[in-house]
């Protein structure tokens, strides 16, 4: 059948996998993107249930007609038992047990997310090649995945299904988020958010926010920026139209009034004049621009151009945000040509071998490419899952004072949990520099950026 996308076939050969709908939580047997002439009728038959079944687990698919490219969920036929995880022991949630696991080889996973949402469906398949990966050292994975939509009353009528589960996975709604956390920490569950960074939830132990917060992002940048701060001058663009990369500027500003320096700063309009009066000829210019946005970068760097071409003494450094990742292939040689220095918690290569090993175990596995996205969701949903099922697996409960010694081999995202302020939930540390050198070479540092000094 083309377009088939036998996700058992690799993925699920010996986990159960619930699809939740309607009230009803069906046993999965596979995803299938419909093709044109595609019915209802036509599409049951295909897989043997009857047009019920197919509606009941695709809810938000309405209309008597089907239209070419939609994903399906397939339920297995009603002859199989259908799961429900309200049965299932919990494990040392209760603390009747003085017994502390330090492996943990059978891992009960739940996950929450919008399947309705394409780049959900890519950040789960590539969890579930992540699966398969833990499974060949040995792990037994029990995955549960519910399609948990947008609505809050839904995520909260599926809350008692992750009784049981050893970690959980989502939502990626703000909204949804707080009941089920609240969920988990009173059941003891590790959970793990993939994508929101902004939620206060330090009262929840066992939290796990995996992409860093713009702030904790900025601060640890700043730190290493300032390193040999007294051979640089910071210059601060600003464009009249600061965003989130605001942040970075007053992080910046702060830490440099700690030390009594105080940046220069000029309006992305000025002239020439502006530009060589906030330059300074004999250091290394580190220039930040206060807006993340891709249309005032290309007027930030048509600037650059025209005041490079007149004053080519003057040596500039360019810092950006993770934004301006999606734009690299375009203004590759823009980045060589000012130094540039991009902050980000993620980077994707796609001329890496291993990188395109991935991609091509992908496609071949769901008979369609990766998206052309940044970040790479598919990677973002490996690396997040292996991280989390291999090192849960081997270190068992003592994973939370010992993840630090993971070792990691990612294809996009790296994790460096700690724990916030207060001492409750951890939250991704990492930060390092994309360094686009004059050299036309891609360097990635985690350290401390050694810009020249000029």
């Amino acid at each position: 059948m083309n377009h088939f996308l036998r996700v058992g076939l690799l993925l699920l050969c010996f986990c159960p996998l619930f699809i939740y709908s309607q009230d009803v939580l069906s046993t999965l047997n596979s995803m299938y993107t419909t093709v044109k002439g595609d019915t209802w009728e036509s599409v049951a038959a295909d897989h043997g249930i009857s047009i019920n079944e197919l509606r009941e687990a695709n809810p938000d698919v309405t209309g008597k007609k089907l239209k070419k490219g939609k994903l399906l969920f397939i339920p297995k036929a009603s002859s199989v038992q259908r799961g429900d995880m309200a049965g299932i022991p919990l494990a040392n949630v209760t603390g009747e047990s003085s017994v502390i696991r330090t492996t943990i080889p059978n891992l009960k996973v739940g996950v929450l997310l919008p399947f309705e949402d394409a780049k959900m469906v890519e950040f789960y398949r590539g969890f579930l090649m992540a699966a398969d990966s833990v499974r060949l050292s040995g792990v037994n994975l029990d995955i549960y995945a519910w399609d948990c939509g947008y609505s809050v009353s839904l995520v909260e009528d599926l809350q008692s299904k992750l009784n049981g589960m050893d970690i959980v996975f989502g939502p990626a709604t703000p909204t949804q988020i707080p009941s089920v956390a609240a969920h988990c920490r009173e059941l003891g569950i590790r959970h793990v958010l993939p994508f929101q960074n902004d939620l206060l939830l330090q009262e929840f132990p066992l939290v796990y926010s995996a992409t860093a917060s713009s702030p904790v992002l900025y601060d640890a940048a700043v730190k290493d920026l300032l390193d040999n701060y007294t051979k640089k001058n910071f210059v601060i663009v600003r464009s009249g139209t600061a965003d989130s990369g605001n942040l970075l500027c007053s992080s910046i500003k702060q830490q440099l009034a700690q030390l009594n320096v105080i940046p220069r700063e000029l309006k992305l309009e000025g002239d020439d004049f502006a530009y060589e009066s906030a330059f300074n000829q004999f250091r290394n210019n580190v220039i930040l621009l206060d807006d993340s946005s891709i249309r005032s970068l290309d007027a930030l760097l048509a600037r650059l151009k025209g005041f490079s071409q007149n004053h080519p003494d003057y040596h500039l450094s360019l810092v950006g945000f993770p934004e301006w990742q999606k734009e690299s292939q375009r203004l590759m040689n823009d980045f060589f040509a000012f130094d540039t220095y991009i902050i980000s918690p993620y980077y994707y290569n796609v001329l890496d071998s291993r990188t395109k090993h991935f991609q091509s175990s992908y496609e071949k596995n769901f008979h369609i490419p990766i998206a052309e996205d940044n970040p790479c969701y598919a990677a973002l949903g490996f690396d997040l899952g292996y991280y989390f099922l291999q090192g849960i697996s081997t270190l068992g409960e003592t994973f939370e004072q010992m993840h630090g010694s993971l070792q990691q081999e990612p294809y996009q995202n790296r994790f460096r949990f700690g724990r916030n302020d207060l001492g409750m939930g951890f939250t991704n540390n990492f930060v390092q520099f994309i360094h686009y050198t004059r050299e036309h070479m891609v360097e990635l540092i985690r350290q401390r950026p050694q810009f020249p000094l000029g």
